[in-house]
């Protein structure tokens, strides 16, 4: 997608939020020209996330933002920027929660993403296998573990996704359910909404044998 992209001139933008905490990530063989993560999908505080972006259009960009050690000179007439990184990083950062993402990264560095990528496979097939079990549970999207993440979107034609939810939290399960961001493609599903259980390195197939066992008492609760 980025070499056709750039054959046609774009500059590549990634949204690397669902990938990042998941596999392991090469912005040079991915060709991209910009790639944002954010820190609380990798085990870290929210408000902080990284941007990756080339250093030749950095360099081109002005600022978005003014404010104390992003500047090299100012008069009145003209101002010019400090170099990259700081000239995007006007006033006092996010000191404490920065600190608190690289801690986040380095366990999963120590961890390995190719462990965490591998957990989430077992884990996956494992959930998936179970799910397919349930009568009239809709599963959205393939059932092949190498085409797809560590989240789960699944329907149930007679209950709401939000009452999917509101009744899986009150068994201490936590879900989300809605158009997860995605509104067009709940259109092409013919979808309203979806409930979306995720795994990650802290599940194990515990976790999973409570969702199910929660999902069939749903059904009886709910009465179909």
């Amino acid at each position: 997608i980025a070499a056709h992209a750039k054959a046609k001139g774009a500059v590549v933008v990634c949204d690397g939020a669902q990938a990042a905490p998941h596999l392991p990530v090469n912005v040079l063989d991915m060709g991209v020209d910009f790639y944002a993560f954010s820190s609380h999908k990798m085990l870290g505080p929210t408000g902080v996330g990284v941007l990756y972006g080339r250093k030749e259009l950095l360099e081109a960009m002005p600022p978005f933002q003014t404010g104390g050690e992003m500047i090299r000179e100012v008069s009145f007439d003209r101002v010019t920027w400090a170099d990259l990184p700081h000239k995007f990083e006007a006033g006092t950062p996010n000191i404490a929660d920065v600190i608190a993402f690289d801690a986040a990264l380095t366990y999963l560095e120590e961890i390995g993403m190719d462990r965490v990528r591998q957990h989430e496979i077992e884990l996956t097939a494992y959930a998936l296998e179970k799910l397919a079990t349930l009568d009239k549970l809709e599963i959205q999207g393939p059932m092949e573990t190498s085409q797809r993440g560590g989240a789960i979107s699944f329907t149930d034609p007679d209950i709401h996704p939000h009452d999917i939810g509101t009744f899986l939290d009150s068994r201490g399960i936590a879900i989300r359910a809605g158009h997860h961001c995605a509104q067009p493609l709940m259109r092409v599903l013919g979808k309203v909404a979806t409930a979306r259980a995720s795994v990650y390195i802290y599940n194990e197939e515990a976790d999973i044998d409570a969702l199910v066992d929660a999902l069939v008492e749903m059904r009886a609760y709910f009465g179909v």
